[in-house]
């Protein structure tokens, strides 16, 4: 028997779809907005891969002749046998070794330094901040990228779509942003019928009316995906799976232009070693099996893969061979179309803010611009934090798939 969604008058019962995932509009009468991606950017889709917990960016990209590493981390500082040499001062963690293989092959873009002023170490308004693109002094109340989403593209079967549970992204008050399990899910999920009209409230009708618009939208996706029926070769891992639903829909030909997934476990406050390890391991093999599918079915070229995280790792390692919650930490841009190599500068080890807090070098909103600006090509509201570091971070190219 599927899923039923039903409207009550407290709001949408969504079945398994989060009920914060819906944000009307009809994706079937969407206009085209002033500024939408011409030909050259049609089809591109993002691929927003969050490392919850806060991952150790100083033991993903290694500064391993830095003194100031060795010194202040007896245990986890890792060796030169231990890590995959990007140049004379810097290397992959030797768990990312796939991914190196992609960074020689001009395919991931190591952006450095990234944080915010006035950071906050809280897992959960650090997390809020970076899915709106706010900082310590302000915030915003729109998901960082749903507002690109919406302009990008004309007739989507949705703006957005999440395995992972996480819509912090997605949040707006228009669009279709959905939340799922799997794509099985999508394709057999039913609605209610409702008759908007018979609603006296204002806030039941809105709601009715964004139930409507779903409808659009898992129509539109039931159309792409019931004759959709291979199986990606991926990972058997929570990870894995999350990827694997995202390439059904990507392959499906579906027109969905973001995805969001998670990997949790990376508040490493102790025995850090073996566990960080463990998680480069999960992250490697799952991002080089994503890129092989999408590869083999001519998607490659116009995806791409953002690794975010709420902080970075302190310098010092603690008591308990772990370390603390930090800021400043190196993010991944991953794809056919992006122009590999080492972007921004290395933070000074030597020279610490605050607390011992590593100092940024370059505000990650800017990297929010460059994706939405230079990858989508739409305007973007991060446009005062352009940076020409990033310049030319994509390939100037037409993108067919």
């Amino acid at each position: 028997m599927s899923d039923k969604i039903k409207i009550c008058r407290r709001g949408l019962i969504l079945g398994g779809l989060a009920t914060s995932a819906l944000y009307g509009c009809n994706p079937a009468h969407i206009p085209r907005r002033r500024g939408s991606s011409s030909s050259a950017h049609a089809n591109k889709r993002l691929i927003i891969l969050e490392l919850d917990g806060g991952n150790d960016g100083l033991n993903t990209i290694v500064p391993f002749r830095d003194e100031n590493y060795i010194r202040n981390r007896p245990s986890l500082a890792l060796k030169k046998r231990d890590i995959i040499k990007l140049n004379e001062d810097t290397g992959f963690h030797e768990n990312l070794s796939k991914i190196a293989d992609l960074y020689f092959n001009g395919e991931v873009a190591v952006i450095q330094g990234l944080g915010y002023p006035s950071p906050n170490l809280s897992h959960f308004k650090s997390t809020a901040l970076w899915h709106v693109g706010g900082d310590g002094k302000r915030t915003r109340h729109e998901g960082w990228i749903a507002q690109a989403a919406q302009d990008f593209i004309s007739s989507p079967a949705a703006h957005g779509i999440s395995f992972s549970e996480e819509m912090g992204p997605f949040f707006h008050r228009d669009g279709i942003f959905i939340s799922a399990r799997n794509v099985d899910q999508l394709k057999n999920i039913e609605l209610a019928k409702a008759d908007v009209r018979k609603f006296q409230s204002p806030a039941v009708s809105v709601v009715a009316k964004r139930a409507e618009s779903l409808k659009y939208s898992l129509k539109a996706l039931r159309k792409h995906l019931r004759g959709w029926h291979q199986q990606p070769n991926m990972p058997d891992d929570a990870l894995g799976e999350q990827l694997a639903e995202i390439v059904k829909v990507i392959q499906s030909g579906a027109p969905v232009p973001v995805f969001s997934a998670k990997l949790s476990g990376f508040d490493t406050h102790s025995n850090q070693f073996y566990r960080h390890r463990r998680l480069m391991r999960q992250l490697n093999e799952s991002i080089i099996s994503t890129r092989n599918e999408l590869l083999d079915s001519g998607h490659w070229n116009s995806t791409i893969i953002l690794t975010t995280s709420e902080f970075g790792r302190r310098l010092m390692e603690n008591k308990s061979r772990g370390t603390d919650h930090g800021t400043a930490a190196p993010h991944f841009i991953i794809g056919g179309s992006v122009n590999g190599g080492l972007y921004s500068d290395v933070p000074d080890l030597g020279n610490l803010g605050r607390n011992e807090d590593i100092k940024s070098t370059m505000d990650y909103r800017s990297v929010y611009n460059a994706i939405i600006e230079d990858y989508f090509g739409v305007r973007s509201k991060f446009s005062t934090y352009r940076d020409p570091r990033l310049k030319n971070l994509f390939k100037v190219q037409e993108q067919k798939s």
